[in-house]
């Protein structure tokens, strides 16, 4: 049970463990722990009790979604603080873990009403346990994905180059997941012509499709709150440049190298499965070209526990759901990227979209 798990991972130092997940903040820790998915509550675990904390809006919501923790209303009139502070008195908390991401301002209140105790600062104890997905969450982020690779192909059969522009690009692939049975996007889908290809997190711009030349489609949605994401890059003409093939065959290959070292027993740190990549482009013509990490776990969250990059500390173990997307970028030229997602230990490719390349 994830909660027993949290709990024995702080039990020995601390009296208390505290998430606070602000509102319209991007952090899915809470919903982890409790199942809740309105957009603020504070989570308290102490050595006897489990509590989700909530204020009259979600109190409802918190009631039909959470199970086996306790949901404590927030009167009306009394603050977060206040009822905070009141459980943490009557059950005798000194010492209370709180997750890093916290603001500093919302310690400071903390500590104006419970004073006396005191509230330190941790880091990971929840991302550890999420790193490793569990057949459901697995099963969630597959079909996730299955929308996503059917996006894709929507994608090749309605694309009009020279006649749409990027962010009506972006607008309608955001259409069509939502009709297709996706909660959204799970980011702003990156859709970038020719030489802003060369930009890793290019934003969609009112430019044109080119009616030749390379496009990158990087996206991903949301299913039951669980993400997809995937890259794929395009020539849109008939005969590709020269240099656009060596480059596509170079990075089609570092990702493949990658994938095959994700299959494993034991363990494996992430950093080696980086290396794996990046060497191979490194030992090509296009060395030095490839300047950001090779991928990162996906789930509740599109960034998450572990990252595979050269200073990753992260050491994956099986089950974790990680992207695989080593890329090349010429500056002022284009740029190319190929993501998949890959369960790591097993080696399996959630992604079913083609990888060889297409032309439009």
């Amino acid at each position: 049970m994830k909660l027993g798990e949290l709990r024995e991972k702080w039990g020995k130092r601390y009296d208390a463990y505290l998430v606070w997940k602000p509102e319209f903040v991007s952090i899915s820790d809470l919903r982890y722990l409790t199942g809740f998915s309105g957009s603020t509550g504070i989570f308290l675990q102490t050595k006897n009790k489990d509590y989700l904390i909530v204020d009259f809006r979600y109190k409802e919501q918190a009631r039909k979604e959470v199970k086996g923790v306790e949901v404590v209303d927030i009167p009306y009139g009394k603050t977060q603080f206040e009822v905070l502070a009141d459980i943490l008195k009557g059950e005798g908390v000194r010492k209370v873990a709180v997750e890093g991401y916290t603001p500093l301002g919302y310690v400071k209140s903390l500590k104006k009403h419970a004073k006396g105790i005191r509230f330190l600062p941790v880091s990971g104890f929840v991302s550890s346990l999420r790193s490793r997905k569990t057949s459901e969450e697995i099963e969630k982020i597959k079909k996730a994905q299955e929308i996503t690779d059917k996006l894709f192909d929507w994608l090749l059969n309605n694309l009009k180059p020279g006649k749409q522009t990027e962010r009506e690009v972006a607008f309608e692939m955001e259409r069509w997941a939502k009709s297709n049975g996706a909660e959204g996007m799970s980011f702003e889908p990156i859709v970038a012509g020719n030489e802003r290809s060369s930009m890793p997190h290019a934003r969609a711009t009112e430019n044109l499709i080119p009616e030749r030349g390379v496009l990158i489609l990087d996206f991903g949605v949301r299913y039951m709150g669980y993400c997809s994401d995937m890259t794929r890059t395009i020539w849109i003409g008939n005969k590709t440049d020269e240099i656009f093939e060596r480059a596509y065959r170079v990075v089609l290959e570092a990702q493949e190298r990658a994938i095959n070292a994700l299959r494993f027993k034991g363990s494996r740190k992430a950093s080696d499965i980086d290396k794996v990549a990046r060497d191979f482009i490194e030992s090509s013509e296009f060395k030095g070209k490839f300047g950001h990490g090779l991928g990162h776990g996906v789930g509740l969250d599109i960034h998450e526990a572990p990252y595979l990059s050269p200073k990753s500390r992260d050491v994956l173990r099986g089950n974790e759901v990680v992207t695989v997307e080593p890329g090349i970028y010429l500056e002022g030229k284009f740029g190319i990227r190929i993501e998949d997602i890959v369960i790591a230990g097993k080696g399996e490719v959630i992604t079913r979209s083609r990888k060889d390349i297409i032309r439009l």
